[in-house]
């Protein structure tokens, strides 16, 4: 679930070796891309409960979110707002497994003046969320190729993932998600 990063992943996978499961239905995963262009926060408990109306609760729920609510709503009520839903999800469907994924940096924040401080933030809330995903016994995916510096990841705008960005995502969403589902041990 997520904004538009992951709906542009899932137009991608859609095209490529391995298709929208990501290659993942050898392990018996099937993929569903649940994303909407914008997606704040507030949006993923609606969007998550209609969902769970219409089909059975998932064993996963892959999460990238968050990006869109850094220039408008404060690091600490944004955290505060993750670890409700984490809750929250936990509550309507007890036996999913969570993976967080980790807000993306990027060369171009829309709606600041400050770019420096929503990177601060970036960093402050992927690093609570993080804290509070492992204390909850769930997973983490992060992207340590992906860096604000490396321009051809990103497209022009500076904030959406260039193909090439959305190749890296992409594999390691699926690298994540089969450690996952293998039960290989993680740090």
């Amino acid at each position: 679930m997520g904004s538009s990063i992951p709906h542009w992943a899932g137009i991608t996978a859609a095209s490529r070796s391995g298709g929208k499961n990501l290659n993942l239905d050898r392990l018996g995963v099937q993929v569903k891309w649940i994303t909407k262009s914008g997606m704040k926060w507030k949006d993923l408990d609606s969007s998550f409960e209609s969902e769970i109306k219409k089909w059975p609760a998932p064993n996963y729920i892959f999460i990238h979110l968050g990006a869109n609510d850094l220039v408008s709503m404060k690091s600490k009520e944004l955290i505060e707002n993750i670890k409700c839903s984490i809750l929250r999800i936990k509550v309507f469907a007890p036996d999913i497994r969570i993976i967080w994924s980790d807000i993306l940096p990027r060369p171009y924040w829309h709606g600041t003046l400050r770019p420096k401080l929503v990177e601060i933030a970036r960093k402050r809330v992927n690093c609570a969320v993080r804290s509070f995903i492992k204390t909850e016994g769930q997973y983490i995916s992060r992207y340590p190729a992906i860096k604000a510096s490396e321009h051809n990841l990103f497209r022009h705008d500076g904030c959406h993932l260039s193909q090439v960005g959305i190749g890296i995502f992409l594999n390691n969403i699926q690298a994540a998600i089969e450690t996952f589902v293998l039960g290989v041990p993680t740090r």
